[in-house]
C-alpha cells in the first residue's frame, strides 16, 4: 500500500462544468513510513485530504524542519522490510511541502 497525493484546482474552462485540473502531482511512496510522518506532524499525512494547501503549509514547513533536525530519531523508524527509509519519506514530505507553497490555493488529494 502506498499513498498518491496530488494538488488540485477547479478550473472553469467555459464548458458545462469546471474541470480538475492538476497542479502538482507529488507522486506515490510507501505507507511503510506513515509512522515518521505522524511522528513529524502530529496527525496521519492522509489527514491533509480534502484541505487547502495554503493551509497546510506551515505544519508542512515544522514536519520537514523536524525531519531534518532529528535525523536519528526517524532512521531509527526505517521500517523492517526495507520498503521506505527516512530519506524517502522527507524527500516526499518536502516535494509536498514546496508544492504547498507554489500552489497555496490548490486542494490537497490523498489516496491510499
Amino acid at each position: 500500500m502506498s499513498y498518491d497525493i496530488g494538488l488540485y484546482l477547479k478550473v472553469d474552462t467555459g464548458g458545462p462544468e469546471p474541470i480538475d485540473y492538476c497542479a502538482a502531482d507529488i507522486g506515490n511512496y510507501t505507507s511503510n513510513v506513515a509512522g515518521m510522518w505522524h511522528d513529524a506532524l502530529g496527525h496521519r499525512l492522509a489527514d491533509l485530504h480534502g484541505r487547502r494547501a495554503g493551509d497546510c503549509a506551515d505544519a508542512l514547513t515544522r514536519a520537514v524542519h523536524d525531519m531534518q533536525q532529528r535525523p536519528d530519531h526517524y532512521q531509527a523508524m526505517n521500517p523492517r522490510n526495507g520498503w521506505g527509509d527516512y530519506e524517502g519519506a522527507l524527500d516526499y514530505l518536502a516535494r509536498l511541502r514546496i508544492a504547498c507553497l507554489a500552489h497555496p490555493a490548490a486542494e490537497i488529494n490523498v489516496s491510499h
